[in-house]
């Protein structure tokens, strides 16, 4: 087995973790709505708050791992689950020598921040090799960050991110909006077919992994 299929079976393994990690995630945030609707005296809204913001903070957190792991398996010389190769700059000779040579550009990389990691990938690949779709799909997960951030942080910064984005979903700024109760809001004119703002992140996050590995290389005309 050459070092490519190694390294197509380690990408594989490192997406099936994701993708499970989102599915817990889900559960978890349904788990919490059910047992506060059927058993509030018990479950209170403050505790159903505190688990699905519990949820998003662990989930970008892993995403964050995701984005780092997958970056470095490109480097290694993995292809992708397509079968395509990714054309890079670097020769690293194991992880560590990899994560080395992005701390020589950057000593503390940020995996939460995509403008950072497309400087990171336009360094590292030819026109950012995988990570290139991460262009058109960062609205959603800088959105993601300032929900994360808004949890993490009480600044007024992060707070007034965090309104300044509901009032751009939603149109209004509901009062005492805190992320758990915009997160279980439902996304499509608010009706309760529809996703809520929880799960079509949790979603978003788990079908963009998936782009990523299983990425196709366009050629050049």
């Amino acid at each position: 087995m050459d070092t490519s299929e190694v390294q197509d079976r380690n990408l594989d393994c490192i997406l099936e973790k994701f993708q499970k990690e989102c599915d817990d995630s889900l559960n978890i945030y349904f788990q919490s709505l059910r047992l506060y609707n059927e058993h509030s005296d018990l479950f209170s809204e403050t505790m159903r708050n505190m688990m699905v913001e519990y949820v998003v903070m662990q989930l970008f957190s892993k995403w964050e791992k995701f984005l780092e792991e997958v970056f470095i398996e490109y480097m290694l010389g993995g292809c992708s689950l397509n079968g395509d190769i990714v054309n890079k700059y670097v020769n690293p000779i194991d992880r560590d020598h990899a994560y080395r040579m992005i701390q020589n550009v950057n000593l503390y990389p940020d995996w939460s921040d995509i403008d950072k990691v497309l400087k990171n990938a336009n360094d590292f690949f030819e026109a950012c090799g995988p990570f290139e779709i991460l262009k058109t799909l960062k609205s959603e997960i800088t959105s993601l960050k300032k929900i994360r951030n808004a949890i993490a942080h009480s600044s007024s910064r992060a707070k007034g991110e965090f309104e300044k984005l509901v009032q751009g979903k939603i149109g209004y700024l509901p009062d005492k909006i805190v992320p758990a109760t915009f997160l279980i809001d439902y996304k499509v004119g608010r009706r309760r077919d529809s996703d809520t703002y929880c799960e079509h992140y949790i979603r978003y996050l788990k079908d963009t992994a998936e782009v990523l590995v299983e990425y196709h290389r366009e050629e050049v005309q």
